[in-house]
């Protein structure tokens, strides 16, 4: 087996630049259709995961991917569609879905779940959690 120049491969920056932007291209295509985005997607499935979230939570766990101010707007249409509810709770204010929010992320998580198993195809689940494993430690080497 020839052994591959490292120096020649692209830096594994652009991997996770290209991958990201590539990832977010096809969600978006995909769920279109459904007046979604993988942004949108995210802030929905956070809301269904934690089954209530705090505001700022959701902020944190989204402050990745967008910024405040586009994810407030993101929230305020999941309330004007009726898909999230708003409760106040004295310091801070908490998100649920409603049961319409709850059918919508239904039909979009098995858009997604299609979109996960085309980007997953020839990766088997070891490779997989090996990748988490090693970027999560170059992010805690860095951090």
């Amino acid at each position: 087996m020839a052994q591959r120049d490292i120096a020649k491969q692209l830096p594994i920056g652009y991997w996770l630049k290209h991958v990201d932007e590539v990832i977010t291209e096809h969600v978006d295509r995909v769920l279109n259709d459904n007046g979604f985005t993988r942004l949108r997607w995210q802030a929905l499935n956070t809301i269904y995961e934690e089954g209530a979230v705090g505001r700022l939570s959701l902020d944190a766990a989204m402050s990745t991917f967008v910024d405040s101010g586009e994810l407030n707007e993101i929230v305020s249409e999941f309330v004007q569609e009726g898909w999230v509810i708003e409760h106040d709770s004295g310091d801070t204010t908490e998100l649920t879905l409603t049961g319409a929010g709850k059918s919508e992320r239904g039909t979009i998580f098995k858009l997604q779940s299609n979109v996960r198993r085309q980007a997953m195809q020839g990766i088997t689940e070891q490779e997989y959690i090996t990748v988490i494993d090693v970027l999560q430690r170059m992010a805690k080497n860095l951090e």
